[in-house]
């Protein structure tokens, strides 16, 4: 039963069946810590999670998930990066494949099947920026996942790196953002602390890594028409416009992450001029 329903779905969604059993493990683990939390069913203590059970839940599930795809990008990035062995732009774009990569599943199938949904329907994880930043994720490891390729992966040689090792900030930050004082009743259970690791690796690494070696790869390769056989030509600009707003997004957090320290360090410039 549980495998036909992952094969309609995979068909359906066009997602591979490893994407889908990651992205419906995560859906039903939300829905029951979820149902745990809420203080109607009254199952466990009432808390903070009782007051906010789809946020409480949703960290719950993202934590694991944000350590497990930082341990896959820098084991493959950062320690086995010799298995992608590509020296050309088009060798680093269409030279290596991996129809089960974990990290473009959880791209795809987790985003879509989970992070998605609950950012609509969970009110206090209604984010417009956020769920900009959920549907361009899943666009671009659609898109790389080889979608509307026939199959063929596109730039996996860069998949360790924006799908796995980036989101080692967000392990921390998922403990930050549960605390932040947003989130008034996590706040006032337990005092927050600043998110100063953001800046480091997504606001300095991620554009570094866009700019510098990751877009030329891709205007390299299609400015050439070294393309393979039924990789349509939109995909490249595609790739490259959603690269550069994510690297532009992620300076920009950078920004507010400095200017933050910068209010610690030397203090309110609003509360010393009153």
């Amino acid at each position: 039963m549980l495998e036909e329903i992952i094969d309609i779905t995979s068909e359906t969604l066009h997602l591979s069946p490893l994407a889908t059993r990651i992205g419906l493990i995560c859906l039903a683990s939300q829905l029951i810590l979820t149902i745990l939390f809420d203080k109607r069913t009254n199952i466990l203590p009432h808390g903070p999670w009782s007051t906010l059970p789809g946020f409480t839940a949703h960290q719950i599930v993202a934590f694991p998930c944000m350590i497990l795809l930082s341990y896959y990008g820098w084991k493959e990035w950062e320690f086995d990066f010799s298995q992608y062995n590509a020296s050309t732009s088009h060798e680093r774009l269409f030279g290596t494949s991996n129809q089960n990569d974990v990290l473009l599943a959880y791209g795809t199938g987790a985003i879509l099947l989970w992070d998605i949904p609950v950012g609509i329907f969970a009110p206090s994880l209604r984010d417009p920026i956020m769920m900009a930043h959920h549907v361009g994720m899943f666009g671009v490891a659609a898109v790389m996942g080889g979608l509307f390729s026939n199959g063929q992966i596109i730039g996996h040689y860069y998949v360790p790196f924006y799908f796995g090792l980036i989101e080692t900030s967000s392990v921390f930050l998922s403990i930050v953002d549960h605390f932040h004082p947003k989130r008034k009743e996590w706040f006032d259970w337990l005092n927050s602390k600043d998110n100063k690791d953001r800046g480091l690796i997504k606001g300095l690494y991620f554009p570094y890594t866009s700019f510098v070696h990751c877009i030329p790869d891709i205007w390299n390769t299609y400015y050439n028409n070294s393309i393979p056989d039924g990789i349509p030509i939109w995909t490249g600009y595609f790739l490259i416009v959603c690269t550069s707003l994510f690297s532009c997004l992620q300076s920009y957090w950078a920004f507010l992450v400095a200017r933050q320290i910068k209010k610690v360090l030397m203090g309110d410039d609003k509360k010393k001029s009153k």
